[in-house]
């Protein structure tokens, strides 16, 4: 069982949550890679995320502050916690999101935590500069323009870093930093990616644009959450695969933006690393995966409170509009996410969707839950 972990240096730790499964994209376009001869699948580890949106910055000027990645750094935080279920995830913005506090936690933390058998996920939403210029970086709170090679984060240089301090089997890395703007005569280009080295032998590196594309504020980090609570799933298996959640994203990114912005995932990616794996426990001394349910659900009802926005999904089912009810007819038993906008503020959840009758959801201590049914 998870427990909290104090996290130091100004970050936020969002306390762990043990949710049902909910599974992820599963249009798989492209095959696994083969293990190398002689190389073993590490076992299941942990699941550690780093993710980073930096809205405001301390040495730029006022038309180059940025409203949304703070905001777009929460949410990413609380669907990899609530519903990829990762069992550890730190969430640096702004001003706790500065180029030493993101140096100690590689260093001084997870280099003591992460073994070889877990995955580590990095996220970053804010500007970048020199992904039009073969040098790519990203830039924190505390970035001077005027000594950008001293106070930001050079891809190659992070690159390294993780594979020394963050000694994971499987990393994955996300960026969201190209926005339509520019900072001494260098445009806000970040890298795209294939600006990135290989790391490791298991990786999935992807930007939210292409080479000199600027990103649209809020699309992919919105396409992004919705692969990982459910939206991209086919089959409903509980895994994510690098590949299926490339797919998910290089239709839905487009579909959202008029085909202006398109994901670039690096060409050298693994596309069986599993991202998300929300399969169930093994059974003790079987060896074998519990399956999820195969039976139907003849007829559910989904209460959700007043507010805006709501809506439900239910594994192969198209996601439902409830407002604030609505009813689900023969669906396939199993997880089910939810959405809702209350007062202003956006929650997602899941739910295990196994009996008839209705499903009670509340806001309370400032998170979304679910009450299941009696069994009737």
């Amino acid at each position: 069982m998870r427990t909290a972990r104090a996290w130091g240096r100004g970050g936020v730790t969002l306390a762990p949550m043990r949710w049902f499964t909910r599974t992820l994209a599963l249009t798989t376009l492209l095959l696994p890679v083969a293990a190398t001869a002689g190389e073993s699948t590490p076992a299941k580890g942990r699941r550690i995320a780093v993710v980073i949106g930096v809205s405001s910055y301390d040495k730029l000027p006022p038309e180059l502050q940025l409203e949304t990645p703070r905001t777009e750094a929460a949410r990413v935080a609380a669907a990899l916690e609530q519903s990829a279920d990762f069992d550890e995830v730190r969430l640096l913005t702004d001003a706790s999101a500065t180029t030493g506090n993101i140096t100690a936690v590689m260093q001084e933390e997870l280099s003591k935590t992460v073994v070889y058998k877990d995955l580590f996920l990095f996220y970053f939403v804010g500007h970048g500069v020199g992904g039009d210029f073969g040098d790519p970086r990203l830039l924190l709170y505390d970035s001077d323009p005027e000594a950008l090679e001293t106070t930001s984060l050079a891809v190659k240089e992070l690159a390294a870093s993780l594979q020394k301090y963050v000694p994971a089997s499987r990393y994955v890395i996300v960026t969201d930093a190209a926005h339509d703007q520019s900072i001494n005569g260098l445009v806000t280009l970040g890298p795209t990616g294939n600006d990135w080295p290989v790391i490791g032998q298991q990786s999935f590196i992807i930007s939210s644009s292409g080479p000199r594309q600027p990103a649209q504020t809020g699309v992919f980090s919105k396409s992004f959450i919705e692969g990982l609570t459910g939206q991209a799933d086919t089959n409903g298996d509980g895994v994510v695969t690098g590949s299926e959640l490339n797919t998910f994203l290089i239709l839905a990114v487009p579909n959202a933006t008029g085909g202006r912005q398109l994901p670039t995932v690096q060409s050298k990616y693994d596309p069986g690393i599993e991202i998300v794996d929300r399969r169930k426990e093994v059974t003790p001394g079987s060896g074998q995966v519990a399956a999820l349910p195969t039976h139907r659900v003849d007829k559910a009802k989904f209460l959700l409170p007043a507010g805006t926005a709501q809506k439900v999904q239910c594994r192969e089912a198209e996601a439902r509009a409830c407002d604030p009810s609505c009813y689900l007819f023969d669906v396939l038993a199993g997880p089910c996410t939810v959405w809702a906008t209350v007062d202003g503020k956006e929650y997602t959840t899941s739910v295990d969707m196994t009996t008839r009758g209705a499903y009670t959801c509340a806001v309370g201590d400032d998170k979304l839950t679910c009450a299941r049914p009696a069994v009737q």
